[in-house]
């Protein structure tokens, strides 16, 4: 993968995310990774720990789903703004399912270095996921 632009890496993610495919996004990621959900306040470390992650996002949203509205990339750094959407069919966050959907925009910040994802953040409002989806957004 290292002949990959990290823009190409970036579309590769969205593949991996879009196809519900844990193990190609997986496969994106440094071994060291570090992987910061701004709403959650705390960080996912590693790629097995990554791998894990999406297998759980993908059972709980089955029908998740990313659509890029602007993607910007300098050098190792590439900003991908997103609208995310999907109906929680599995438990989530330490919730059952509620069988709600959720319909949202973001921004995920990538750096990649040597082909692979090193370091992620993500920005977008848990308020209302989590409205949308019927949960309480303290959890």
């Amino acid at each position: 993968m290292c002949n990959l632009s990290p823009k190409e890496i970036a579309m590769r993610w969205m593949a991996a995310y879009n196809s519900h495919n844990p193990e190609a996004a997986a496969a994106l990621y440094d071994e060291d990774v570090t992987n910061v959900q701004l709403p959650w306040g705390k960080s996912v470390k590693g790629r097995e720990a990554m791998r894990a992650t999406y297998v759980k996002v993908f059972q709980a949203f089955p029908d998740i789903a990313i659509e890029v509205e602007n993607l910007l990339a300098e050098g190792s750094w590439v900003a991908i703004e997103w609208r995310f959407s999907g109906t929680m069919r599995g438990e989530f966050a330490g919730h059952p399912p509620t069988n709600r959907s959720f319909n949202m925009g973001g921004c995920e910040v990538f750096q990649v270095v040597d082909g692979r994802i090193r370091l992620q953040h993500g920005y977008w409002d848990k308020a209302t996921m989590f409205d949308q989806l019927g949960l309480n957004p303290g959890a």
